[in-house]
């Protein structure tokens, strides 16, 4: 999503009446729970920022997406996640920490699109992962590969790259009880 540094160079986490967290890339990657291998094509849409349609320089630093990327490819915030929904029919959906508040967000306050967009009913499975390594709650959903000395060729906060390092991750634990138990209380 859109982001700004702060003087020091950190994120301002949206601190400036005018800063939103307009969401620019929607990625996801379907698999199946038992081996946590893909079954389909990923997904992974951009989408045009219409509140500030120009990128910081933190933000394009951070996520390697810029401003010609979301001229060239991107598509408005309804037409991605009218295809994102379609992507993820009736399966169940999941994401790591907040990613799933913001987009929310974007459809009912930003965009006011709760009539036609469906808001995101997937689960959270970042307290999952903090169950089987409590070191996890400091990492992000991009840095779970690498925290598990798995891969440390992901771009952090690339969208489709952060969907890689939480299957790499899940297919790691594939055979963690905390894992088996999670999926099969969520996937009946």
């Amino acid at each position: 999503m859109t982001c700004w540094a702060k003087s020091d160079g950190t994120s301002s986490w949206w601190s400036e009446d005018w800063q939103e967290p307009e969401i620019i890339q929607i990625a996801a990657i379907m698999v199946e729970t038992k081996n946590f291998t893909e079954v389909a094509p990923a997904f992974n849409i951009f989408i045009k920022p219409t509140l500030n349609p120009s990128l910081s320089p933190y933000c394009t630093k951070l996520t390697s997406i810029t401003d010609d990327i979301l001229n060239k490819e991107g598509v408005t915030f309804k037409r991605a996640c009218t295809l994102f929904n379609a992507y993820c029919q009736n399966h169940p959906q999941y994401s790591y920490g907040g990613d799933h508040t913001a987009l929310n967000y974007n459809i009912t306050q930003l965009y006011n699109l709760s009539n036609e967009i469906t808001p995101f009913t997937g689960h959270d499975i970042s307290k999952l992962f903090h169950s089987i390594d409590p070191a996890t709650k400091s990492v992000n959903s991009g840095g779970l590969a690498k925290h598990f000395g798995l891969c440390v060729n992901i771009n952090q906060h690339y969208a489709l790259e952060d969907c890689r390092s939480m299957q790499a991750s899940l297919q790691h634990f594939k055979d963690d009880p905390k894992l088996l138990s999670y999926f099969k209380a969520h996937n009946p």
